[in-house]
């Protein structure tokens, strides 16, 4: 019976161990985090060239978001999320010369659900890009709806520090509504592209 408890012993203390670090890698899964995009360009446009359509050019936007990552492994995770976004765009009438119309802003705010795969590569970068589904919550009658399925693609530059706490900083490029939900004869476009700074911590 003695000789049986050393082997019983460090049998059940390995398989403890083993349980502990299964538990700590199923943990070290998980990322929450928060994103704030901004400091580029939101321009509108129509996939076909349209005779006397206004032009929509940009002027600002900024957008909240709340992340979750899922990492399968050490280069491959999944992104999802809610964010809410304001846009704010110049709209130009094209009308004859004699027409005295001066350009005019429109508003409107966005909300959208990401569905983004990650990619890490050289320790400091990841690759990211998806499709995401936006909500039109606050219609301008001077745009159309941009509720729908668009698609984005991004590289960034990140670090992660030994805590759990990621930061990073991710250039992109976003195409919105590219499958309408409220179908129009000549669907207008959002074309984003800025910078999105993000923070996450590790659960």
């Amino acid at each position: 019976m003695k000789k049986m408890f050393l082997p019983v012993l460090i049998l059940v203390l390995f398989a403890g161990q083993l349980v502990a670090q299964t538990k700590h890698q199923i943990e070290r899964k998980h990322k929450i985090g928060l994103s704030f995009s901004s400091f580029g360009t939101n321009n509108m446009f129509y996939f076909q060239s349209l005779d006397g359509a206004a032009s929509y050019n940009s002027d600002n936007f900024y957008v909240f978001g709340v992340n979750y990552i899922y990492s399968f492994n050490k280069t491959l995770s999944i992104e999802t999320g809610i964010e809410y976004a304001e846009h704010r765009i110049i709209i130009e009438p094209n009308l004859p010369p004699n027409y005295d119309v001066q350009p005019y802003g429109a508003s409107f705010s966005l909300l959208e659900i990401p569905f983004y795969v990650r990619a890490d590569f050289l320790k400091y970068f990841f690759v990211n890009t998806g499709t995401f589904i936006t909500w039109h919550i606050q219609p301008d009658d001077s745009v159309d709806s941009q509720s729908g399925i668009g698609t984005m693609l991004g590289i960034a530059l990140k670090y992660d520090f030994k805590r759990g706490v990621s930061l990073f900083v991710n250039p992109y490029i976003k195409a919105h509504s590219l499958i309408a939900f409220q179908k129009s004869n000549h669907q207008l476009h959002l074309m984003e592209t800025g910078f999105r700074f993000g923070i996450s911590y590790r659960l």
